[in-house]
């Protein structure tokens, strides 16, 4: 039993192989597709980085314009006023005198 589960396993895996060395898809072995996408994730093109800079530069500026657009709109209320009359002034020194 052994044996014939290793030889079925061992068919298996020499059919992948032979289907990912010569199998078509979109008129590429599957080898070449892996193998492509490889170099373009680990190794990409000169055109491509500068592809993905700019894309990351422009993205960049437009969360920029759009924070600083949000904040140049954004009306914050004010905070308010405070009131204090010369009397609470002199009110407040005293207690500071006292506790010294």
């Amino acid at each position: 039993m052994g044996i014939l589960k290793f030889l079925v396993w061992t068919a298996c895996a020499v059919g992948l192989g032979i289907f990912l060395a010569k199998g078509q898809i979109d008129g590429r072995t599957p080898l070449d597709h892996m193998d492509r996408a490889w170099k373009q994730t680990t190794h990409p093109s000169q055109m491509d980085r500068m592809k993905n800079g700019v894309e990351r530069v422009k993205g960049g500026l437009e969360d920029a314009l759009e924070d600083a657009q949000d904040a140049v709109g954004k009306k914050t209320p004010s905070a308010p006023r405070e009131r204090i009359t010369a009397e609470d002034r002199e009110a407040v020194n005293r207690i500071i005198a006292q506790k010294k």
